[in-house]
């Protein structure tokens, strides 16, 4: 038998030959690394053209997470901005707290945790109202009157400023904006 041959059988049925199996499991490899490559063009791609092609591949970027802008390529490395909040309870007193502490950076989850936060940063009257009703209920052990919602961000940190034992978020090198204050009683 020649392994180049397409036989059938008594019944008809096709039968291909390990080379040719070998071929097609080729060829259907290179159709998806250049589907792949042909999405990963036009995920970012905000042009007509790319927002109509998006439209057939979206199941498909959807699957795998890949949505997303040009910055999928090269980030934006530098400062950063951090949410705290504080609860005050009925006494007086403020407790701060930094939510993504609690969560470890090398999980899948930190990220979706850390996209809650931003979006309370974002649009802190659209999301601070839920994240307050969050806070209170996890805090009720302190009585809390009001939730007071926090961005921090990153002011200049030079290398010097490392090697004598400071760190990006001290005091110093931080500007803090209240973004929304929330009764906890309401």
């Amino acid at each position: 038998m020649n392994h180049d041959q397409i036989i059938t059988d008594a019944a008809g049925v096709v039968m291909i030959s390990a080379r040719w199996r070998t071929r097609l499991a080729y060829l259907a490899m290179s159709a998806f690394v250049a589907f792949h490559t042909f999405v990963m063009v036009i995920m970012p791609n905000g042009s007509t053209t790319g927002e109509s092609l998006r439209g057939m591949v979206q199941p498909y970027l959807s699957l795998l997470a890949l949505e997303g802008t040009w910055t999928f390529f090269a980030p934006t490395v530098g400062k950063d901005s951090q949410f705290r909040y504080v609860i005050e309870d009925a006494s007086g007193r403020e407790h701060t707290f930094v939510p993504l502490k609690d969560v470890k950076w090398f999980l899948p989850s930190y990220y979706w945790v850390r996209g809650l936060y931003y979006e309370v940063i974002d649009d802190p009257d659209k999301f601070g109202g839920y994240f307050a009703a969050m806070a209170c209920r996890r805090h009720a052990s302190l009585d809390p009157v009001s939730v007071m919602m926090i961005e921090v961000k990153e002011r200049r940190f030079r290398p010097e400023d490392y090697l004598n034992g400071k760190r990006p978020l001290d005091p110093e090198f931080v500007i803090e904006n209240p973004l929304k204050r929330v009764d906890c009683r309401d």
